[in-house]
């Protein structure tokens, strides 16, 4: 904390024993390098922080509270929702909340996503695991639903969002549904985290995730992961890959997994359920795919920072944040804002679009 102010540590520790006062602007430093807000540093902390929806993580304990990083891009989602919400007022997507998990069938909310959005077309003209996630949200948007796709918390590339913490989350709206996909999860991983979300917001339900290849005991996260299965590895279609694939089944899961774009895990799971192989089969894959997830690097590119601001805030969102602001319905300040940016930065990043 010394460093990040630029005073002594003893000077530090007198802030906090409460022998000394910091100023103002050394309080917001502080702020700024613990991701607090300047009230939240100088008020009482809550007893105890939970999330404004449902917390379906798997990964987490009883006692665990939200991290910083997940109430900081919950919140920023949140917020572009309310503005989208207000711009766009009386306009409804009847597909969000369209059906009750009691009483459907997984098969039947797969079949219904295809319906807005071409899932199967985009999967064969999809060139890898990554093009496969960008055709999808490329067509969400095209439906109506805010796709956010970040791996980083704001344009700070020294701060990664852990995987572990979350991997997505749904906010489900009838006139802004939002989805946000966690990019520093593993590539292949991304796109049925992304069919997971889509059926929450066919459900209408709104929830944070984090790893679904773990187990969960709720049972509309059982019903997600079934209807998100059938939604990337169609029963027939993949019965008919695998049979059509030889070698041992490693082997074959591997061609299932590139022609469906999906993760091994996806696909072992659907073998088993199916009846494809048996169960020691099913454990020697999942071994030799928790060994290739141990060796992997981080697959994340820089990339263009100007491209980036579109994908971290959804294309379709940055498009109506500069139009209102070609429009003076939007100052430069707020709209810089609602963007994450500067506002020398979101000026120069308007002169690019102009």
């Amino acid at each position: 904390m010394a460093r990040a102010v630029g005073v002594t540590p003893e000077r530090a520790l007198a802030w906090l024993e409460g022998r000394a006062r910091p100023t103002y602007r050394q309080a917001r430093q502080i702020a700024r390098r613990l991701d607090v807000s300047l009230g939240q540093l100088l008020l009482p902390p809550p007893e105890r922080v939970t999330l404004p929806v449902a917390d379906f993580r798997r990964g987490r304990l009883a006692m665990d509270e939200p991290s910083p990083a997940l109430l900081t891009i919950l919140y920023d989602a949140l917020r572009k929702q309310d503005w989208w919400h207000e711009v766009h007022r009386g306009r409804h997507l009847d597909f969000v909340g369209s059906f009750n998990w009691r009483q459907a069938r997984p098969t039947d909310v797969a079949e219904a996503i295809r319906k807005v959005i071409p899932v199967q077309q985009e999967q064969r003209q999809a060139r890898d695991w990554g093009d496969f996630l960008s055709r999808l949200a490329a067509a969400a948007e095209k439906a109506g639903i805010l796709v956010l796709r970040r791996g980083i918390l704001g344009y700070n590339t020294h701060r990664p969002l852990d995987p572990e913490d979350f991997a997505g989350f749904a906010l489900a709206d009838l006139t802004a549904p939002l989805i946000f996909i966690n990019t520093r999860d593993y590539v292949a991983r991304r796109n049925f985290t992304f069919a997971h979300e889509l059926v929450h917001i066919w459900l209408g339900q709104s929830g944070v995730d984090d790893n679904l290849e773990l187990e969960t005991p709720t049972d509309v996260e059982k019903f997600c992961d079934r209807a998100a299965a059938e939604l990337l590895v169609p029963e027939e279609d993949f019965r008919h890959v695998w049979a059509s694939a030889s070698g041992d089944p490693h082997k074959v899961a591997e061609h299932c997994s590139r022609v469906f774009c999906v993760s091994l895990w996806v696909v072992a799971r659907r073998a088993l359920e199916l009846g494809l192989i048996a169960r020691d089969e099913y454990r020697d894959l999942m071994e030799r795919y928790q060994t290739a997830l141990r060796r992997r690097r981080s697959e994340n590119r820089g990339g263009n920072p100007f491209r980036n601001i579109e994908v971290y805030n959804s294309p379709t969102f940055t498009s109506e944040v500069i139009d209102a602001t070609l429009r003076g319905e939007l100052g430069y300040g707020q709209a810089a804002s609602l963007l994450g940016l500067k506002i020398s930065t979101f000026v120069a990043y308007l002169e690019r679009r102009i």
